[in-house]
């Protein structure tokens, strides 16, 4: 079942999210995220195409293509797309449509030259973005081999901050 958010308190948490962290992350070299082994991604998607509807409604379906880049926070907190380090898609599902916007289930998939992951969630998508969303990880291939974990991503537009928390 849905739940209608406050839009206030979702700007707020976007905003925190954003303004998190001042250091550059690469896909391809992890990052320890705390001392039991856990590993966290920082990434940036950027549209290229997509096949969405302009009106959404329920049972709509579409797949989006985006270059996929590592992320790069500057001192001022603002995340930017850095160096390209492979392509990413989503094929996503409306599930509820309302007058306010819409329920959404989404696969992604996430390509480096290391190996692939893969992420699955469902989001409300009501008013004005950016939207946060939760996702688990829910597989990968190669150095993502066996990967378990949860990704927070915001939608903004024509891009998307991942920060992906692996564990194990």
């Amino acid at each position: 079942m849905f739940r209608d958010r406050p839009r206030r308190t979702m700007g707020i948490a976007a905003a925190a999210v954003a303004a998190a962290g001042a250091v550059t992350f690469s896909v391809l070299s992890l990052q320890p995220a705390s001392a039991d082994g856990d590993k966290e991604l920082r990434l940036t998607t950027v549209r290229k195409a997509d096949t969405q509807p302009e009106h959404l409604k329920t049972g709509d379906s579409w797949v989006t293509y985006f270059d996929l880049h590592a992320t790069t926070v500057g001192k001022d907190g603002r995340e930017s797309a850095g160096k390209r380090v492979g392509d990413a898609s989503d094929r996503c599902d409306v599930v509820l449509a309302r007058y306010e916007g819409v329920v959404t289930q989404c696969q992604r998939v996430l390509r480096t030259d290391g190996g692939t992951l893969v992420l699955t969630s469902m989001s409300d998508r009501f008013g004005r973005g950016p939207y946060p969303v939760t996702a688990a990880v829910t597989g990968g291939t190669g150095s993502y081999a066996g990967a378990v974990g949860e990704a927070r991503i915001t939608l903004d537009g024509d891009r998307a901050s991942y920060r992906i928390q692996l564990h194990g």
